[in-house]
């Protein structure tokens, strides 16, 4: 049985999407999994997952390491003695984490269910009803949202409720992505605030 939609007609379709996505699109934030590195200053538990509260070194190598660290990195502490107790530089963690996060441009629709507006509401008790946003984007950027930990959207972090999903024809058109609001609007955030007397 032959395909009833041409490669052409598809590839006339994908541009066509892409060019509307570029169009009307707005950047948001994607953060990715964050990067563990073992604490340099002290010793780290597989066991408990934590630091031991020991340091590795005496104190005479934690200054002289930590003079040496400022050199090529001025005003950041990396190495710092201590007897016993909480690591003053992964704070007992074991492990330093480095956040990564990267801009999207991606079509927002918040509360796609209210056709009329596509805004976040504020009234005297809040953000009203804008709990849920759809995105959608290129689907290059599938592996970035699956393995994401959360998202910055206008302002407002969300958490995805589900799997990120291709549309279109060829399932290769668009990449929507189904999102909730984790955070409340910030008090710099255009909210208007009403006092009652």
């Amino acid at each position: 049985m032959r395909n009833r939609i041409s490669s052409k007609t598809k590839e006339k379709f994908r541009k066509s999407i892409r060019n509307v996505l570029k169009g009307f699109s707005r950047k948001i934030i994607v953060y990715k999994q964050p990067i563990k590195n073992e604490c340099p200053n002290c010793y780290f538990d597989k066991l408990t997952g934590n630091s031991t509260g020991k340091c590795k070194w005496t104190l005479e190598e934690a200054l002289q390491k930590q003079a040496s660290w400022e050199i090529l990195n001025p005003n950041q502490t990396h190495y710092r003695w201590f007897n016993n107790g909480r690591c003053p530089i992964c704070r007992g963690q074991g492990y330093l984490t480095v956040e990564r996060k990267t801009y999207i441009d991606c079509v927002v629709t918040w509360d796609p269910s209210r056709s009329y507006s596509n805004t976040m509401t504020y009234t005297p008790a809040g953000a009203e009803g804008s709990t849920v946003v759809i995105l959608k984007t290129n689907p290059q950027y599938y592996d970035l949202f699956k393995n994401s930990t959360s998202l910055v959207i206008d302002g407002i972090e969300c958490k995805m409720s589900k799997a990120p999903i291709l549309r279109g024809l060829g399932t290769q058109a668009v990449l929507i992505i189904t999102a909730f609001t984790t955070d409340k609007p910030k008090i710099d955030s255009g909210e208007i605030i009403k006092e009652y007397i």
